[in-house]
């Protein structure tokens, strides 16, 4: 009889959170990528690759937050604010300082990271709880901030408008040519992905957050810095999201107070509840099921979000810890097998 993984956590840890299964896993994740890549040029309808753009923007939102929320254990609800920060600031410097497209997300990922040491400063002395109230706080001050802020050109309101094309070595990808916008959200979005997941968090960074998730007292004992560690999760999960925003802004050429509305927000907690967190690739499932799920009810018009609440809540009832604990099940009864 074999033995399972989790009978050994030794076994368990060695080969999540370190080297070990590293090139493996690595392997069957740019398989899957090149599939995806591969799909795009096979599916002929433009509104599906619409879809799939923002499912790869989307990932790179979700994993981010994973990392914050479900790894570190931080309950950070701030985490569309460096998404907007990112969309602004990219979209700000294309259009007013000359920036190229390519150059603006790039500085938007380091003003991504700043949002997130001054969000992650205060947060150091609050606990469980208080880190939630006082990041959705945050959260919630945003809107009135960006809408009040067209004297410095942030648009108000209306948002910006005539966000320009992203630029790749010359060549203007506009937002009809959705073909191009697949690959190169696609490759943003695995690099970004596998960054978070293979890099980050299966290195010292990645057990750091762990440990201070499950044994705080314990991880602190053995010499681990906890404000160390959820400073560089607030900053390190801004700059990733702060990247999703700055494509996001270039794809869609408007960037408006929209995206820091409750849809956008539901659907983000949607997704990391579905999907599972602190469980890869839980949460990128979630991302497939939820956006590709939310386009297929919008035939529903006003009942949409209605029927969406309802699956959630009879997925959570039936599979509590997403479909990350679904997958992992059923590793776990083949071991046994």
């Amino acid at each position: 009889m074999k033995t399972s993984r989790q009978d050994d956590p030794t076994q368990l840890i060695s080969s999540v959170f370190t080297g070990r299964g590293l090139l493996r896993d690595s392997v069957i994740y740019w398989i899957v990528v090149a599939g995806l890549a591969l799909s795009g040029a096979l599916i002929g309808d433009n509104y599906i690759r619409h879809v799939f753009i923002l499912v790869f923007i989307w990932c790179i939102v979700i994993a981010s937050w994973d990392l914050i929320l479900g790894y570190a254990g931080i309950f950070n609800y701030a985490q569309l604010v460096f998404f907007a920060v990112g969309a602004y600031s990219s979209a700000m410097l294309s259009i007013y300082a000359g920036f190229t497209p390519l150059l603006s997300i790039a500085c938007a990922a380091i003003f991504g990271g700043a949002v997130g040491a001054l969000i992650a400063i205060p947060s150091l002395r609050l606990k469980g709880e208080y880190v939630a109230l006082f990041t959705f706080a945050v959260h919630l001050a945003l809107p009135p901030v960006i809408q009040q802020g067209k004297a410095i050109g942030m648009g108000g309101h209306t948002g910006l408008l005539g966000v320009p094309w992203l630029n790749l070595f010359g060549y203007q990808v506009s937002t009809i040519d959705k073909l191009t916008w697949f690959w190169v959200s696609l490759a943003f979005g695995a690099v970004c992905v596998y960054v978070i997941y293979f890099v980050v968090l299966r290195g010292r960074m990645g057990l750091a957050f762990v440990a201070m998730r499950d044994a705080g007292t314990f991880a602190q004992s053995i010499g681990v810095n906890e404000n160390k560690y959820k400073f560089l999760a607030f900053v390190v999960s801004a700059v990733f999201t702060a990247i999703a925003g700055g494509i996001y802004a270039h794809y869609t050429t408007v960037v408006t107070p929209k995206i820091l509305g409750t849809e956008f927000f539901l659907m983000a907690m949607v997704m990391i509840a579905v999907g599972g967190m602190g469980r890869f690739p839980g949460a990128i499932l979630g991302v497939f099921v939820v956006v590709i799920g939310n386009e297929l009810l919008r035939s529903f018009d006003d009942y949409r979000l209605l029927l969406l609440g309802v699956a959630v809540v009879v997925l959570v009832i039936f599979f509590p810890n997403g479909l990350a604990g679904l997958t992992r099940r059923r590793r776990a009864d083949g071991d046994r097998a």
